[in-house]
């Protein structure tokens, strides 16, 4: 049994001797026809243009593909961030609201701490379901 396995374990080693050998020999010729010739690049070119194009198009393909990737994660990450400052702000007047709607500081003072205009800040509390007390 070893005997078949250090068999079979030459036979692959000299194989990949012999692939090794092929590939360098035309590795060399193609050096020298690339080098030499213009035309047969051009040649290759034109025989090969489907393959290019769909190449192309494939990495365009896969750009465009990865570019959504990229922008959806990062609309993500700015809309979280926008949704953040803006339930911070809804919450900031949601609870000068509540103060104004129980007596404790006047509309404008809530107004004020808000950053908005009277008109502005008492039209949110309505919205809002807050109630104006009467003064």
């Amino acid at each position: 049994m070893l005997e078949v396995g250090a068999f079979a374990e030459r036979e692959k080693d000299l194989a990949d001797v012999v692939l090794q050998v092929i590939v360098n020999s035309y590795m060399e010729k193609v050096q020298k026809w690339k080098g030499s010739e213009r035309i047969m690049c051009e040649a290759l070119r034109v025989l090969m243009a489907d393959e290019l194009n769909e190449e192309r198009m494939e990495g365009q393909r896969e750009g465009r593909v990865e570019g959504q990737r990229e922008g959806r994660i990062e609309g993500q990450r700015e809309g979280r961030i926008e949704g953040q400052r803006e339930g911070q702000r809804e919450g900031q007047i949601r609870a000068y609201a509540s103060l104004v709607q129980d007596g404790i500081i006047p509309v404008e003072t809530g107004a004020e701490k808000a950053g908005m205009s009277v008109d502005d800040f008492t039209k949110e509390m309505k919205q809002a379901g807050y109630v104006i007390p009467v003064v």
